[in-house]
């Protein structure tokens, strides 16, 4: 009886090796495409703290119409002869660079209530926060407006410079049924900063700063005076300013759920709220 004996394959060999070799290959390949691919944590979620001070007052830097001059005398004086009297012309030359180029006149003051930002988790671009003043009417019929919408960058203003607004500053719409911009059939295209305007601690800031605060009218008619102006009839001098929109309207404070200030982050891929302020009893 023939003894079969044990060959060893040699192809065997060399294709463990190529299979080994294969799958380090494999391997070395993974790796470097989860390095390349990997998950990096979710950006944190700023946080935003403020402190609301009601009962504080602000001028309508807002409005031109609601400013004198700064001049030795009273606008009697210059105004009580009429247009042939060259002090008439003194007076309005003063109002064009005090109260419509500039802001050294004196303005009329309103009731208002203001935001402050107390403290912030990380550094956060003006640029990126949204500002909505949101309205919620139940009657007549429910309904949800924004009253006025924009970024801190194009509603900031630091008190003493120029009144010049940012190309995308945005304009007032309607909080419930009230139309802030055909306000009294009168001005429309009505600027934010009839309703307030975001206040900072320096000049051209880019980043919100703890300090900054939002500055926000309290009125829902114009009860300040109208100040002789060049750009308005006489016939509306010295009287209450009916034509022109200033401030949240009243209900906005005492109506529970009425409005609220929304400040989100849309720099962030989920747009979070950084903020919800409700104004019901900030202002008393």
């Amino acid at each position: 009886m023939r003894r079969s004996r044990w060959h060893r394959d040699p192809s065997r060999g060399i294709a463990n090796t190529i299979a080994a070799v294969l799958l380090v290959a494999i391997m070395i390949v993974a790796g470097v495409l989860l390095w390349t691919l990997k998950l990096n944590p979710p950006a944190p979620t700023p946080a935003l703290y403020y402190t609301a001070n009601s009962g504080v007052s602000y001028p309508v830097w807002g409005d031109p119409t609601d400013c004198w001059p700064v001049l030795p005398h009273s606008p009697s004086y210059y105004l009580g002869n009429g247009s042939g009297d060259p002090r008439w012309n003194t007076y309005m030359n003063a109002w064009w660079d005090d109260c419509e180029y500039g802001t050294t006149g004196t303005y009329n003051v309103m009731n208002a209530t203001e935001i402050v930002i107390t403290q912030i988790s990380q550094s956060i671009p003006l640029a990126d926060v949204q500002f909505n003043f949101i309205c919620h009417n139940t009657t007549p019929t429910p309904m949800t407006t924004f009253l006025v919408r924009g970024s801190l960058a194009d509603m900031a203003w630091f008190p003493g410079s120029s009144e010049t607004l940012s190309p995308n500053a945005p304009y007032l719409a309607s909080c419930g049924t009230f139309n802030a911009s055909g306000y009294g059939g009168g001005a429309n295209s009505v600027y934010y900063n009839r309703l307030g305007f975001f206040k900072t601690l320096a000049a051209n800031p880019t980043i919100i700063t703890p300090g900054d605060s939002i500055v926000i009218y309290v009125n829902t008619y114009d009860a300040v005076l109208e100040a002789p102006n060049p750009i308005e009839p006489q016939s509306t001098w010295n009287l209450n300013d009916i034509d022109d929109y200033h401030g949240a309207p009243g209900w906005c404070f005492t109506s529970p759920n009425a409005c609220e200030v929304v400040l989100v982050d849309t720099a962030l891929h989920n747009q979070p709220v950084l903020a919800t302020i409700p104004l019901f009893a900030l202002h008393q």
